[in-house]
Order: structure tokens, then C-alpha cells, then sequence
């Protein structure tokens, strides 16, 4: 934000100081926000991080022994939790309806093609009213950005009308 003058005043950041919760102390029931942003643990374990970066060194490099050496950034908390990716999002989706008038979008990065089907599922039982999915690549990953809203259409032209008029 310091880099960019234009988002200056426009944005706040809050980080979420209890591992356990996503919104809860970091969203108020008298909160407007307009957009929440997540890149969740992928794996479930360490050893599964592991596995996942010796397994794509595997394939990039062609053999059959690589020194396990992570080509990304994170602390251990930020690559893993119990449950990984999928249990992650799914208390994500629960914890979101409870700030359903908070919030016009919550949204989150979801790595893996096989979680979706229970996201879906998860967002349908806790009854999201729009869901949109936004399909990205880098190189030969693919990922993407699922996002939803519990405001109706009334509520968004509402929404829309007070705040960003």
C-alpha cells in the first residue's frame, strides 16, 4: 500500500491473531468490508509439504533423488494445518455466514482442482447466494480464486449505492 499512493486510505489490513478462527476478531458485526482476501495452508502436515515439493522437484529436474529445498515463502503455519486446504476453507465458509451482512465478498485462492466439489458443497449448505470461480495459471500451476456473497441482489445494489457511490 506504501508503494501504491492511489490505495492509500483505501485499504486495511488486520491480521488475525487466533490460529483457530478466520473472521472472528478480525471482522466486527458493525463492519462494512468490501472484500476479504485468503491464501490458506495447502497441505495437512509438514510431511505432506514435503512430500508435495520433493514430488515437483522430482518432475521438473527428472530424477529420482532431489534435495527437498521449498521454491516458495511461508512460515509453517501459512504451508500447513490440520485438514490442509480443504478442512481450512470449509470452517471458512461456516465462519463467513456468520458475518454475512458484514461482508459484499469473501473470497479465497483454492490450489487444488479436487477441493472444490466440497467447497461448492459447503458454500451451498450454509446458503451463498452468489458464487463465482476465476480460473489462474502461472507457468504449469494452475489454481483459482473462488468467491462468494450471502447479499441478495437488493442487498448489493444497496450495498453498492451507499459505499461506493
Amino acid at each position: 500500500i506504501a508503494h501504491n499512493p492511489p490505495l492509500k486510505g483505501k485499504l486495511e489490513l488486520v491480521l488475525q491473531q487466533n490460529a483457530k478462527d478466520v473472521f472472528y476478531g478480525v471482522i466486527k458485526k458493525e463492519d462494512k468490508v468490501d472484500l476479504t482476501i485468503c491464501n490458506p495452508p495447502f497441505h495437512a502436515s509438514q510431511k505432506d509439504a514435503n512430500n508435495s515439493t520433493t514430488r515437483k522437484l522430482k518432475n521438473l529436474k527428472g530424477k529420482n533423488k532431489v534435495e527437498t529445498i521449498k521454491n516458495f515463502g511461508g512460515q509453517n503455519t501459512e504451508l500447513w494445518c490440520d485438514g490442509g486446504e480443504n478442512k481450512f476453507v470449509k470452517n471458512m465458509v461456516k465462519e463467513s455466514k456468520k458475518f454475512a451482512d458484514s461482508c459484499f465478498w469473501f473470497s479465497t485462492l483454492i490450489s487444488k482442482q479436487s477441493n472444490l466439489e466440497p467447497i461448492y458443497n459447503a458454500l451451498k449448505k450454509e446458503e451463498a447466494i452468489a458464487v463465482k470461480t476465476i480460473p489462474m495459471g502461472q507457468g504449469n500451476k494452475t489454481s483459482r480464486i473462488v468467491a462468494w456473497t450471502f447479499l441478495s441482489k437488493d442487498l448489493q445494489k444497496n450495498w453498492r449505492e451507499t459505499r461506493w457511490a
